[in-house]
């Protein structure tokens, strides 16, 4: 009886040991690069601008949206990519750029408000992209969804990227 609580206490500790195991020390090679904080940089939806555009009721959302749109190549973001591919001529999204490139803001910027990009650009600059790093980028925006009744909340972004690169520093 005592060899079998021996063993069961040996068993016991050896399951017990993983959850010790501080989870937040990543390996340095995993961590991501200083320079990619969405929340903090000087983008177009950081923490205080997307907190001024949550507070704006619905008309001034609207007039809001439309002066980014009007003005070319004043957006600014920084996501990490999901996916990429080119755009055969025929589809209708290639007249912003013959590479479509899927990203994701996947922590929240604010509350609990996350961002997703689809970006279009030139497939030069698209291929360039490290899969699954993180990017800055610059451009135009072409449109903006909001789900503000959806948990958690969303905003979709679709940019015409002018500039788009991998953020290494």
């Amino acid at each position: 009886m005592s060899r079998a609580l021996s063993l069961l206490m040996i068993a016991a500790t050896l399951a017990l040991t993983p959850a010790c195991v501080d989870k937040k020390a990543e390996p340095e090679w995993m961590k991501l690069p200083p320079g990619y904080n969405p929340a903090e940089a000087d983008l177009t939806f950081n923490k205080v601008n997307l907190e001024k555009f949550n507070n704006m009721n619905q008309k001034e959302r609207s007039a809001f949206v439309s002066d980014l749109k009007a003005a070319e190549g004043s957006f600014r973001g920084q996501a990490l990519v999901q996916s990429g591919s080119g755009l055969a001529e025929t589809v209708e999204d290639s007249q912003y750029g013959n590479y479509e490139v899927m990203a994701t803001v996947p922590d929240p910027v604010l509350f609990e408000i996350t961002i997703d990009y689809q970006l279009f650009t030139a497939e030069a600059l698209g291929k360039a992209l490290t899969p699954h790093g993180p990017v800055e980028f610059s451009g135009t925006l072409i449109d903006l969804r909001f789900d503000s009744e959806s948990k958690p909340r969303k905003l979709v972004l679709r940019v015409k990227a002018d500039n788009i690169q991998n953020i290494t520093k």
